[in-house]
């Protein structure tokens, strides 16, 4: 029967704008009334056949257009509009439901839009209700039903649990229950349900959400009249992203480089720190459990074979975080839960068998079969327990080989697989979120941890292999470090440059090196120096007072001395993250970053200063004899300083040797500005986004500012105990205090100029 637009109309507006009651359950108020009608499109009161969605609904919506964009007709289970749609997820077929026209008495129309325990139904454990929240039942082994069989496929296969219930007020046994005091979901909490994110993309009521994947869109502006959605909904939904209602700019201000965190981060990352509900670390669909399901071994749960999963003792899980490239978002590193599956496979190409005819391999009727007892029954007494059922051995595998292949199944062979499952609920908020930096900014981190696998022993042997391309960037191998246990290895996440957690470049042992090798010449020299003390008499001249450095010559010496100690004391606490922490990272950031702009301003108005007093001329090297200047100093440093020689001398036009010089050349023209220039592009990388990434992004300017951090503090350590060479070993610090210093009174025209 043929209805038309206004009654189509009608019932949008019902769905829409029903009243109170009509939410909490009441009958569809403004629905016409249909009949429920079979297969063959007959009235199932008057066939006896089974309804059909397809024909029921069609009578007034395009099913062959829905069919079409719809995932959920095209998935290995098919769900029907009854499941999504209706109350109870069947439509009736009691007689008492039906008038005397046999239509659907009013009462009986509960149509409405989807609801979370619509979904729920296929896709997970949805709790909305007072009592505590508890596994069900029929979670690990689920029974066929009128309308297909229940799967709890998105709790299991990643632990999430949709309720606005306090994890504390559970029934599961969960370490620290008591100060779980936040939501399972915070979306559930504040009554956002799986629609408001999952809708219909031509939906005329979400007209200012972004429907196409065309970059250049921000949304579509068009939108259909409402019947004609009635009538020809898409359901090719739209998974609406947290930016879709979120601005995450305008509340993460105390993350430093906020910016740079939003373009490398989904939200989830952060905002799911655990997950509490049984997720699956391993599945052996190769076997069937006497409760009829396949051997599960869950995550963070210490359980007994047989025992209930609301009592066993959990602990969770903080779910991995992989790089994930989304065509619309780009790259961003993402929480996942990795679960690794043996299956039956069958045919050339492998693909799985039914786990309803894996069923029938294992059972005659409703026991297993004979010979599967005989070949897997330890104890002998004649059945099956769970722990028994395993293929462990050739011979097992075997017997079950043989009759999947009695059933028709061709070329029966176990396979594994590692299925990276990603995690879109139980998000969390304020303070249920942690705010531990270390939880990535460390070398040994979220990013890069061991991902537990499976126990031992293994379906068959059989063995999966990392996957490789894809999407994800899941890297690393599967090894066995114990013998027993499976583990995926990964590296430290080549993807992204991480502060505190990417270490071990070329810059690092490069860099390391230099500073091993000063710190090594210093060491034997002030060896070799406090030897030779005492042996020889120094040779000194007259000496005289004099006022060599003035007071802005000696604030700029220190204002850029604690700066670059500064300097290396945050950029040390960025770089290697949780190792050690004085400020916290954060703070060490902001810290680093204000300091890097004093030191800049300072070094100008020095560069102003030098320039305008014509002190410039202390840092250029003589023309005259630049050679015979510079071995005549090398060689005071290398022999002379050991066996009490003359200190080279030092006048006020004077003030520094060549090697000085020439040192400072290099370090206020080269060093200096590429310290400044990388830090910049660092600083600059999540607000230049397309410049940074046309010269490779951190990966590239991170290394090399490091690099240059290592210069420095070689430096440092070189320039802090050449200090010590003076007339005395604080003389030279003694004149940089008080602008005072003795010098020869008379002033020979050394080659070498003074020490430093």
């Amino acid at each position: 029967m043929r209805r038309t637009p206004a009654f189509i109309l009608a019932a949008v507006v019902g769905a829409i704008f029903a009243p109170a009651a009509y939410a909490q359950g009441a009958a569809n108020p403004m629905h016409p009334a249909f009949p429920i009608l079979d297969e063959a499109g007959q009235r199932v009161l008057a066939s006896g056949g089974a309804p059909s969605s397809g024909k029921t609904c069609g009578a007034c919506h395009d099913t062959a257009y829905i069919d079409a964009h719809n995932p959920h007709s095209r998935a290995p289970r098919k769900a029907s509009c009854a499941e999504c749609h209706f109350e109870g997820s069947r439509l009736p077929t009691d007689p008492a439901s039906f008038d005397e026209a046999g239509l659907l008495r009013r009462e009986a129309i509960r149509i409405r839009s989807p609801r979370d325990e619509n979904c729920a139904f296929c896709h997970g454990i949805v709790h909305g209700v007072a009592e505590p929240l508890a596994i069900p039942d029929d979670f690990e082994a689920p029974k066929p039903g009128e309308q297909g069989e229940r799967t709890y496929a998105l709790t299991r296969d990643t632990g999430e649990i949709l309720s606005p219930q306090n994890v504390a007020d559970s029934w599961l046994n969960l370490k620290d229950k008591a100060a779980r005091t936040y939501p399972w979901d915070v979306h559930s909490r504040r009554l956002v349900g799986c629609t408001d994110c999952h809708f219909a993309r031509n939906n005329p009521a979400k007209a200012g959400v972004k429907h196409t994947d065309l970059d250049f869109l921000l949304n579509d502006p068009r939108k259909i009249p409402l019947a004609q959605f009635l009538r020809r909904p898409d359901h090719e939904f739209v998974a609406a992203t947290c930016r879709s209602c979120h601005d995450p700019l305008a509340v993460h201000e105390f993350l430093p480089y906020t910016k740079r965190h939003m373009d490398t981060l989904d939200c989830r990352a952060c905002h799911v720190p655990t997950l509490a509900g049984p997720a699956a670390r391993s599945i052996d669909a190769t076997v069937v459990l006497p409760g009829g399901g396949p051997r599960v071994d869950y995550r963070g749960m210490d359980r007994a074979d047989g025992e209930s999963l609301n009592t066993a003792f959990a602990t969770g899980y903080a779910p991995f975080l992989v790089a994930r490239t989304d065509p619309a978002e780009g790259t961003r590193i993402a929480p996942f839960n990795l679960v690794t599956r043996w299956f039956w496979a069958a045919g050339p190409a492998g693909d799985e068998v039914p786990f309803a005819s894996v069923r029938a391999a294992w059972f005659d009727g409703d026991h297993y079969a004979n010979d599967v007892v005989r070949a897997l029954d330890r104890n002998g007494d004649g059945r099956l327990d769970a722990a028994e059922v395993r293929l462990d051995s050739p011979g097992r595998v075997e017997v079950l080989r043989s009759r999947l292949a009695a059933l028709g199944v061709a070329d029966p062979r176990i396979r594994s697989t590692i299925v990276p499952r990603p995690v879109n609920h139980d998000v969390l908020a304020g303070p249920a979120v942690p705010r531990d930096c270390t939880r990535c900014h460390a070398e040994q981190s979220r990013l890069n941890a061991a991902i537990p696998l499976a126990s031992g022993p293994f379906p068959g042997g059989v063995v999966p292999t990392a996957p490789e391309g894809g999407a994800l960037a899941l890297g690393g191998v599967v090894a066995s470090p114990d013998g027993q246990a499976l583990v995926l290895q990964r590296d430290s996440g080549a993807s992204f440059h991480v502060f505190g957690h990417s270490r071990g470049t070329w810059t690092d042992r490069v860099g390391f090196l230099a500073f091993a090798a000063v710190l090594a010449g210093v060491a034997v020299h002030g060896g070799l120096r406090l030897r030779a003390r005492g042996r020889y008499a120094h040779a000194h001249r007259p000496m005289r007072k004099a006022y060599l450095y003035t007071a802005y010559e000696r604030v700029w010496h220190w204002l850029m001395a604690v700066s670059i100690l500064t300097l290396m004391g945050t950029g040390l606490e960025v770089h290697f993250g949780g190792s050690w922490t004085l400020l916290g990272l954060p703070l060490a950031v902001q810290v680093h970053n204000v300091v890097a702009v004093v030191m800049v301003v300072n070094a100008f108005l020095s560069l102003f200063y030098h320039l305008a007093s014509d002190a410039i001329r202390q840092f250029v090297p003589p023309k005259d004899d630049l050679p015979g200047r510079v071995a005549a100093q090398a060689r005071y440093y290398l022999q002379g300083i050991f066996v009490g020689q003359p200190h080279p001398a030092k006048t006020a036009d004077r003030k520094m040797n060549p090697l000085q010089q020439i040192t400072y050349l290099g370090l206020l023209n080269v060093l200096f500005p590429f310290q400044v220039v990388t830090g910049v592009l660092i600083w600059g990388a999540s607000r230049w986004l397309d410049f940074a990434s046309s010269i490779g992004g951190l990966t590239v300017v991170a290394p090399l500012h490091n690099l240059g951090s290592w210069l420095f503090l070689s430096f440092f350590v070189l320039h802090l105990y050449l200090t010590t060479t003076g007339r005395t070993v604080f003389s030279n610090v003694s004149a940089m205090i008080d602008g005072w210093e003795e010098i020869e009174v008379e002033v020979a025209p050394a080659k070498g100029g003074s020490h430093d």
